[in-house]
């Protein structure tokens, strides 16, 4: 039978009279946990609500600045909380991408699968060279590591909302992101 142990921190008496070893093992970048069990767990990530009607200003202003990709434009949000993960949840992050009409995204790749809702417009994708088309209330997958490019093919502006797993894969340490280009299936 085992039991489950509730969680706090006790690394101080537990590394009493022990410090002068343990600094001779901890670095710039590296530290000692004499336990995991006996440390406080990460704080709690808290609720929230992203408005849109905040974030499309944004979106617009940063896709008209075309620093990244002309007319295209991204904003992800994460969550303090998470550490390293950078995500709105350690597993999870999520965003919004902007598409002027007639813009698109340059071919990429990552590790990370996402869940694209169409928020508003219409336009494709090419996901894994095959081209998929979407309208608003769409919702489409790009699973890990298939090459995809997205394209605003309406007369208005196009706005993708995407979760991902991203953060799961940035706590392994093991996030990449790749550009690439190849053929289109018909």
């Amino acid at each position: 039978m085992s039991k489950l142990l509730s969680r706090r921190d006790r690394q101080e008496e537990i590394r009493k009279g022990l410090e002068g070893m343990i600094k001779e093992i901890e670095g710039e970048d590296l530290r000692v946990v004499t336990f995991m069990e006996y440390t406080e767990p990460s704080p709690p990530v808290k609720p929230k609500i992203i408005k849109f009607s905040n974030v499309l200003p944004l979106l617009r202003r940063l896709a008209e600045m075309g620093r990244v990709e002309k007319g295209v434009a991204k904003v992800m949000f994460y969550s303090p909380s998470t550490g390293r993960s950078r995500g709105l949840t350690p597993t999870m992050m999520a965003g919004f991408q902007y598409l002027a009409p007639g813009a698109r995204t340059e071919p990429h790749s990552h590790n990370m699968a996402s869940i694209y809702i169409v928020v508003k417009g219409e336009g494709s994708s090419i996901i894994g060279g095959e081209v998929f088309s979407w309208s608003e209330g769409d919702v489409f997958v790009v699973p890990a590591n298939i090459e995809h490019s997205h394209m605003n093919e309406g007369q208005e502006e196009a706005i993708l909302f995407d979760v991902t797993d991203s953060g799961l894969l940035e706590n392994m340490g093991i996030l990449e992101f790749r550009q690439e280009m190849s053929e289109v299936k018909k």
